[in-house]
């Protein structure tokens, strides 16, 4: 079972500076934390969009976290007397990094790994499969246990891996999925036999019964980030002029 939760952020990133957005935005919340004495939200994953799967160019981030952790963290972000000044002028100081974003709180289903589940079995990829998926009220549960039950053995047999699985507080029809490819070609053949291989084919039938709506974007880890393949994995992260 898996006790956190998560914010999941899309943030509209100025062309070419995806790398050092997310750099800098990890620094910030690392920095912060340690003024207060406290224990920073935990960076979940951090990825870049890639162009031939939508909107370009992005980022995304994911950070574990707790309730009481996250009311901590935005109290400390719009209540005026005791607000965080640090974080206000990283987020002035940054403006021709990022121009918006949109936020979700993910609740992880039972079966969703935390970071220190990944972590211990070294996850890691090149291509990171993402969706946000709209469903009939009521569904969402549901959806969770047959991706577990049905496309997870399926996608494993192609080298993919579960990174997250998730419902969205306060949006009660949404499901966001996140799976792993260590090789681009793993992901290719994930892809090319949705129509052949007879389990992802029925995987597909049930998903197209119930789902109203879907985005789909490819990832690519931020080259700091654990779960980037150790060809591209950098410990020296891009960084941002102030």
């Amino acid at each position: 079972m898996n006790p956190n939760i998560y914010l999941h952020e899309i943030i509209r990133t100025v062309p070419g500076r995806e790398e050092p957005y997310m750099a800098s935005v990890l620094s910030v919340h690392s920095d912060g934390a340690r003024r207060r004495g406290e224990q920073a939200p935990g960076a979940f994953g951090q990825f870049r969009s890639a162009g031939v799967s939508g909107s370009w160019p992005g980022a995304i981030n994911i950070w574990e976290n707790t309730w009481s952790g996250l009311a901590r963290d935005l109290k400390l972000q719009f209540q005026d007397a005791a607000r965080d000044t640090a974080m206000e002028e990283w987020w002035n100081r940054n403006l021709h990094l990022r121009r918006g974003g949109y936020d979700r709180i993910l609740i992880p289903a039972p079966f969703s790994p935390t970071r220190a589940d990944l972590n211990a079995r070294g996850a890691h990829g090149k291509a990171f499969l993402h969706e946000i998926l709209w469903l009939p009220f009521g569904e969402p549960e549901r959806y969770l246990e047959e991706f577990e039950r049905r496309l997870l053995p399926a996608a494993q047999q192609y080298g993919l891996e579960l990174i997250g699985a998730f419902h969205v507080a306060m949006r009660p029809r949404q499901v966001l999925t996140l799976m792993g490819a260590a090789e681009w070609a793993h992901f290719g053949a994930f892809l090319e036999s949705a129509d052949t291989d007879p389990a992802l084919r029925a995987w597909h039938e049930y998903r197209a019964s119930c789902v109203a709506r879907a985005e789909e974007v490819v990832l690519i880890p931020a080259r700091h980030d654990p779960l980037a393949s150790s060809e591209t994995r950098s410990d020296r992260p891009l960084t941002s002029r102030p």
